[in-house]
This record gives C-alpha cells, sequence and structure tokens, in this order.
C-alpha cells in the first residue's frame, strides 16, 4: 500500500500553531516584509533538511508533495471580503420590491457576475407601504447614514411581521414571504456590519438564513461577523458552506468562485494562526484509513510537531476540505483529507476518546443523570463547555460540510451548552446559541443527505428550538435534554463495568499471591528428610536462627522428646523470673524437676536418643 503524502495547507500548521515561538524573532529583527510575496521561513528550511515532511513523503510515494501555497494577505482578505460582502449595493429607484431587490442582489457593478441571491423578481406585487419604508431606508444607506438606515430597515420588519408584505397577503406563499423577509433582514446585517457592530449584525444573519438559507451571501455576511468578532472556525464554516451553496443554487462564474475560495483560505489561515493548544495536520486519503494508517499518520504528526505530542487524535470519519483542492462542480477532482489534532496537553484534547470508543459520546461532565445539577456543577459544565469542548468541535466541523446531529457533531453539544445558559440566567448569550443552532438546522438539509430518522431528529430539533425561544415549555422536556440523560445512564454504566473489571482483576490477583503464599508455607513446614518429587532437598527454614528449633531439626527427637525439651524450656523460664524467696514459684520449679527426671528415665528407646536427651539435658540444666 503506498501511503499518502502529507501536507498542510493552506498553510503549514507547525508554522502557523507555532507562530507565538517566531514572535520573539520578529520582533528582534523589526523588519517589514511583503506579505504578498511568499519568502521560505528558517524554520521550514531546518524542517526540510531533518526529512519532513517533503522528504519523507517523497520516501514513501512516488508522487511529489504538495506544495504549501502563498499565505493569504490581510489586504488581500479584506478586498475579497468588501467586494463579496458589499458588492450589491446599488441605488435603489424602482417602487416595487421585486426589481429593487434583483438589483440589490446583483454584483454585476463589481464582480460581475449573476444574481447573488434570490431572484425576487417573480414574487407577487408588495404592499405599497412595505415598499415606500424600504427606499425610504436605502437612501439613508446610500447617504452612509448607517444607524438611520437600519431603523428605517428595522421599521421596515415590523411592517412584515403584522402581514403587510404582499398587496394579497391571502393568496402569498410562505416561502415568498420568507424570501422578502430574509431579504430585510439581510440590509440590517449590511448596517451594522457598515458600523463594525459585529453582535447585532449576527442575530439578524441568523434570522436571515433561517428564512432563506440558500442565499449564499447570507453565510458570507456571517462569516464577516464572526471574523470581527474574533471567531475565524466559524467564519471558516460560513465561507465553505457560501462557496459550496452558490455552486448549489446554479452559480457558474469562476470569478466569483475563485473569490469565495480565496476568502476562505485567508480565513482557515487565521484560525489555525490563532489555536495555540493544538497543531493540525490535513492527509488526503480516500475511503477508510485502518488502524495501522492511523498510526502512521499520528507518527509523522509527531515528527512534524514534537511539542504537540501529549495527547493525538485522528478523526475517523474524514471527509475534511480544503480551498485549494475543492472543485464542487467536479467531485472527482475533489481531494478528502483526514484531520489529526495534537495537544500540547493531554487535559485539553483527552476527552475526544469518547468519540473513538462510545456510540454517542456525552461532554456534559454532569455527575447524577437523576438529580438536577447545582449552581457549582453549571458553572463547572458552562467553563468545560464552552472553553474546552465547543472551540475543539468547532475547528473539527469548520473544515466539514456534511457533520450531521448526533452527539460529537457541535449542535446537541451546542443545545446542551444553550440550557446550561439558561439556568445560569445568562439570557443573552443563551438567545444567541439557540439562533446559531436553529440556522445550521436550517441548512443542514442542503449539505447532507438525510436518513429517515436524521430527518425525525431535526424536525423535533427545530421544533424544540423554536419553542425554547418561545418560552412555551419547560427547558428539561426538551430532545437534547433527554440524550443527555440518557447518555449519562450509558455513561454511568460504562464507569459501573470499568469498575467492576478492575476489581475483578484485582481480586483474581490477590487469589493467585494467597495461593502461591500457601503453598510456599506447607512447603516450608515439610520435613527436610522427604522432600517432594521435583524439590531440592535443601528447605529455607523460616527461622533459621532459633536455638531450640536448630537442636530439635539436627537431633531427629521423637514425641517424648519434644515434650521434654518444652517443659524444659519453660524450667528455664520460671528460674529467670522466680526469686528464691517465693515459695510458690520454688515448689513449682522442683515439680517440674522431678517430672523431666521421670521422663528421662522412662524413654521408650534408650541408646542414642536418651543419651542425645541426656545430653541435651545436661546442657540445659
Amino acid at each position: 500500500m503506498v501511503f499518502p503524502e502529507y501536507t498542510e495547507h493552506p498553510t503549514p500548521a507547525t508554522v502557523q500553531t507555532n507562530q507565538s515561538e517566531e514572535k520573539g524573532q520578529n520582533k528582534r529583527k523589526g523588519k517589514k516584509t511583503d506579505s504578498s510575496v511568499p519568502k521560505r521561513s528558517k524554520k521550514n528550511d531546518s524542517r526540510r533538511k531533518d526529512g519532513s515532511p517533503d522528504d519523507w513523503a517523497g520516501a514513501n510515494n512516488e508522487r511529489s508533495p504538495l506544495p504549501a501555497p502563498p499565505r493569504i494577505s490581510l489586504r488581500d482578505l479584506m478586498e475579497a471580503e468588501t467586494k463579496l460582502v458589499f458588492g450589491d449595493e446599488q441605488d435603489i429607484t424602482h417602487k416595487s420590491l421585486a426589481s429593487t431587490a434583483t438589483q440589490l442582489m446583483c454584483q454585476a457593478a463589481e464582480i460581475g457576475g449573476p444574481p447573488s441571491g434570490p431572484n425576487l423578481s417573480f414574487l407577487p406585487q408588495t404592499d405599497k407601504w412595505l415598499d415606500v419604508a424600504l427606499q425610504d431606508a436605502n437612501s439613508y444607506y446610500q447617504q452612509k447614514k448607517y444607524a438611520t438606515a437600519a431603523s428605517r430597515f428595522t421599521a421596515a420588519l415590523e411592517l412584515c411581521s403584522k402581514g403587510t408584505v404582499f398587496e394579497k397577503p391571502f393568496n402569498a406563499d410562505y416561502e415568498d414571504i420568507c424570501k422578502v423577509v430574509s431579504f430585510v433582514e439581510s440590509r440590517i446585517v449590511a448596517c451594522y456590519l457598515r458600523m463594525k457592530r459585529p453582535n447585532p449584525a449576527l442575530l439578524h444573519c441568523y434570522r436571515s438564513i433561517q428564512l432563506n438559507p440558500i442565499c449564499f451571501q447570507n453565510h458570507l455576511r456571517q462569516a464577516m461577523a464572526y471574523r470581527l468578532l474574533g471567531n475565524p472556525c466559524e467564519a471558516v464554516r460560513g465561507a465553505m458552506i457560501a462557496d459550496y451553496i452558490y455552486w448549489l443554487s446554479g452559480g457558474n462564474n469562476r470569478h466569483i468562485s475563485k473569490l469565495i475560495k480565496l476568502y476562505w483560505q485567508g480565513l482557515l489561515e487565521a484560525a489555525l494562526s490563532m489555536e495555540k493548544n493544538f497543531s493540525v495536520v490535513f492527509t488526503p486519503w480516500s475511503g477508510k484509513p485502518s488502524i495501522n494508517i492511523i498510526d502512521k499518520m499520528e507518527e509523522a504528526f509527531r515528527k512534524l510537531h514534537p511539542a504537540f505530542t501529549d495527547y493525538i487524535f485522528t478523526d475517523p470519519r474524514g471527509g475534511h476540505l480544503l480551498p485549494q483542492t475543492t472543485d464542487w462542480s467536479q467531485p472527482s477532482s475533489t481531494k478528502s483529507y483526514f484531520l489529526t489534532l495534537g495537544f500540547r496537553t493531554r487535559n485539553d484534547g483527552d476527552f475526544l476518546h469518547k468519540l473513538l470508543h462510545r456510540r454517542s459520546p456525552t461532554f456534559t461532565g454532569q455527575r447524577s443523570p437523576f438529580t438536577p445539577p447545582s449552581y457549582r456543577d453549571l458553572e463547572m459544565m458552562f467553563e468545560i463547555q464552552g472553553k474546552k469542548i465547543l472551540p475543539v468541535l468547532d475547528f473539527i466541523k469548520c473544515t466539514k460540510l456534511s457533520v450531521g446531529f448526533s452527539q460529537g457533531s457541535g449542535i446537541i453539544e451546542r443545545l446542551q451548552y444553550a440550557s446550561v445558559l439558561g439556568q445560569l440566567n445568562r439570557f443573552r448569550e443563551h438567545m444567541h446559541v439557540l439562533q446559531y443552532t436553529l440556522a445550521e438546522l436550517a441548512v443542514a438539509p442542503y449539505l447532507q443527505d438525510i436518513s429517515p430518522s436524521d430527518t425525525e431528529l431535526l424536525l423535533a430539533l427545530m421544533a424544540d428550538t423554536m419553542d425554547t425561544l418561545e418560552g412555551k415549555r419547560p427547558d428539561q422536556e426538551r430532545v437534547w435534554n433527554a440524550m443527555q440523560k440518557v447518555e449519562a445512564v450509558k455513561e454511568m454504566l460504562y464507569q459501573i463495568e470499568e469498575t467492576y473489571l478492575k476489581k475483578k482483576a484485582l481480586r483474581a490477583t490477590r487469589q493467585q499471591k494467597a495461593k502461591e503464599k500457601k503453598a510456599l508455607k506447607k512447603l516450608s513446614l515439610r520435613s527436610p528428610t522427604t522432600p517432594p518429587q521435583g524439590q531440592l532437598n535443601e528447605v529455607t527454614d523460616p527461622q533459621p536462627s532459633h536455638p531450640i528449633r536448630v537442636l530439635i531439626c539436627c537431633s531427629g527427637l521423637s514425641f517424648s522428646d519434644l515434650l521434654c525439651l518444652a517443659l524444659l524450656r519453660l524450667q528455664l523460664l520460671l528460674l529467670r523470673l522466680c526469686s528464691a524467696k517465693d515459695s510458690g514459684l520454688t515448689h513449682l520449679k522442683h515439680t517440674l524437676t522431678a517430672l523431666l527426671v521421670h521422663l528421662s528415665h522412662g524413654w521408650d528407646h534408650p541408646g542414642p536418643l536418651s543419651s542425645k536427651s541426656g545430653e541435651l539435658w545436661n546442657t540445659l540444666t
């Protein structure tokens, strides 16, 4: 099997994740460099001298390794963002929303392409009051009075909420109404982005995507809002979805597609450069890799990033995409990658172990699934989920189009995080998380094939999310909370099983040691003249230094001899304790002496034994 080459594009992960190590060198140099001209760094040169990754890949593969593309400069990134997000702004002078929206959604003025959003020219005639409100709002927008324009667009949105959308509202279709309302929301987003206010802009982005998820510019605006908030991972995912939705909706302008991919690549580089706790390597591979291939991937990662090897995780599902090798119109030429993450400390990524060994993992950290968590437990769950789990899951899915709805995808975890925020009375964050999740669920059917069971779960999640936003039912009855309880019970059973197996192994070890100790004790009590078969004649005495034991073992006395020696030992003890003036102990001493004399004259075996016993008697008395 030919092992694939390892590549770290859109930009080398080592350079980006270890950027903090190079900052000191750049500060000492104090030289300005042109970011548009790619230069080879000393770090990359030293890495190539060691034979990795290029030499290592060439030794195992006849194909030449993929070169790292030049980095996208901030200037190019901002220019692409301006053209994509604000390239549809033209003067609105028409009287109908249909023609107005057609002009607003056209990018011919700057980037030259087809309508980038929904074609509203086929919609019914809009209400005249709504048309007047939109024209008034747009006039302020053209004058760059963005705050006033946002308030006017908000007034137009209120007219839509009251049913003032079309002249014949009873004949209007639901999808047509959603397109118009989504258009108004997108104009509010543009106003807030012009004012550099990403928080309110992001909230209206969610709503515009929920109402019209196949408008690719809605996703581009969301990406810009996330970039302004300093969340490049979600910005990367927004740009990737925008590129795919543009192709899915029939966009065939190569210039627009290349511009979106350029924006996507620049955001991905920014996401990699901001990660300090882990490093990443993308490995091109098709199909499901074996365990040996995954081991080779991780071994190559250790050579590339020795500082991030405390815990290594390889996503076994694959399916990660990079902008340089993605062409939606030609699926055969689109490369799929496996993602390998390496963490500085094991504690930052060990929760990913459950993705490999649990069918439905849970990461909440709740101690007991049957009792409501305390306030301290809620704070602990807030810290773990918000700062440890969700950032890693967001990075894993930022280069993956199809993520699903199960545990580990990030959607269920974010909804559970929203429940924690609600219990902590963080209502603003709670609302933002629910709106984000609802937008993700709205666009999910366009990004992946959904099975009937996934369809039921999707509908249940969307219904419960809407009910939570409206405050209809208590939070404990939600689908994600029920899943959390079930998975917490499974996790408890897993822990009980692991504890039982550990105790069973410990008990078996203790029993084996007890058997060995018992056998050794029996062996030590046996006579040295009759050793067991297969054993040496030499038996180690437990207490070889005891004088009476030495005499008994060396003399070979009978039972009478042993009794005599025992009484003799007792007499010696009495001699040490008693005093000549104590008549009671003196009488006992004479009695024992007489008994010993009687036993010495009454031995059944005179001769050698009697002589030995007599010698012992004479020696000890």
